[in-house]
């Protein structure tokens, strides 16, 4: 059974995930430090982390502060090739049926809160082992937190919804130190007796490089995505090409350092599915034909230039739809690119399935010109 809330209408629920989700970047810095102060009460150590070469030497510091033999990894981030023929490393799903207690665990919160201290975690791979572990770290993605504790049950079940499960069938919420369980060297009655001793745990707040990102109004709002993949199942791209999500493309164009621009061109139809599911309303549309602009500005070869003048004309492309358009805008621009050349191969409505005006097109109505196509 959904929660009650979400028998709203979707818009309202989306307007308001917007809201909840700006009203923490808009205060971010005082959210930060309120967490850092509620860890720092409770006794657990706080890290702060830029990127992830940063990470990385983070957790080899651990790994070394704590000897570590047997070391269990449940994230995203692929931390592996940096440890083995270093460590045993113990996969996630073996940990918690393991009859050896691990040394150290790193996994990922899927929430955080700022006002509690509070760390949830979701269908964790890990399961139940958290009390074989004698240390754990935690990392926290800053753009994962939410401010108030009562936002929760909120935003798990918005990250859920239309899901099966439609509910996490485990939810951790860590609201102070562990103890770590282990068997006692008394027994009584040939039942073994446990003991138990306060985990060391580190709290790792994760920047992920993204000040770039915060600076700008605009693209900040990739951030309030909570990851619950939606864009990522409606995307008639992603699934053919790297798996690379239209926030994650967002996201990663924004960085000059990883080189993106030209992928972005390639990775999107600008169908608009992915704005119209995203249940926290960010404007992915907007934001993709605003870096494609940036795109356009600095980057050759002049390619780019000519898919951003078309791909910014939407309606323009609309009215020109024919079957000699169709093949000609195919064959030049996406001649190699047989995902996109299949999306487009296959409309049967309007060549782009929603219409965009730029508020700085002066003739609206004038059709595309042959010059768009040198």
């Amino acid at each position: 059974m959904n929660p009650p809330f979400l028998d709203q209408n979707f818009e309202s629920i989306r307007k308001k995930a917007y809201a909840l989700r700006h009203n923490y970047f808009d205060d971010m810095d005082k959210h930060l430090l309120n967490f850092e102060a509620a860890l720092t009460r409770k006794g657990l150590d706080v890290l702060w982390i830029k990127d992830k070469s940063s990470l990385v030497e983070s957790v080899k510091g651990l790994v070394e502060n704590y000897s570590v033999r047997r070391l269990c990894f449940d994230t995203k981030t692929a931390f592996e090739p940096f440890f083995q023929n270093r460590v045993e490393l113990v996969p996630p799903e073996q940990a918690e049926n393991s009859s050896d207690d691990m040394d150290l665990l790193v996994v990922d919160a899927d929430f955080a809160i700022c006002d509690s201290g509070s760390l949830v975690f979701m269908d964790r791979r890990s399961g139940c082992c958290f009390n074989k572990m004698k240390n754990l770290a935690v990392i926290v993605d800053i753009d994962q937190m939410i401010a108030h504790q009562q936002d929760l049950s909120f935003f798990i079940a918005l990250k859920y919804w239309a899901k099966e499960p439609k509910m996490p069938h485990d939810v951790k919420v860590v609201q102070s130190k562990l103890n770590y369980v282990l068997p006692s060297n008394l027994s009584y009655l040939s039942e073994q007796m446990f003991s138990q001793e306060e985990m060391n745990v580190t709290v790792i707040l994760y920047l992920n490089d993204i000040e770039d990102i915060i600076s700008s109004d605009l693209l900040k709002e990739s951030l309030y995505c909570i990851q619950c993949g939606r864009c990522m199942e409606v995307c008639p791209v992603a699934s053919g090409q790297d798996g690379i999500s239209p926030i994650d493309l967002v996201k990663m164009n924004s960085l000059d350092k990883y080189n993106q621009s030209q992928h972005l061109f390639s990775h999107t139809t600008l169908c608009g599915a992915c704005e119209s599911v995203c249940p926290v309303n960010i404007p992915l549309i907007k934001l993709m034909l605003s870096e494609m602009q940036a795109s356009n500005m600095v980057v050759k070869p002049s390619r780019s230039k000519h898919l951003y003048s078309l791909f910014s004309k939407r309606s323009k492309l609309n009215k020109a739809n024919n079957a000699f358009f169709r093949f000609f805008f195919l064959k030049r621009f996406f001649g190699r690119n047989k995902c996109l050349n299949r999306y487009f191969s296959n409309q049967t409505a309007d060549f782009f399935n929603i219409t965009y005006q730029p508020p700085y097109e002066d003739n609206p109505n004038e059709l595309i010109k042959d010059s768009d196509f040198e």
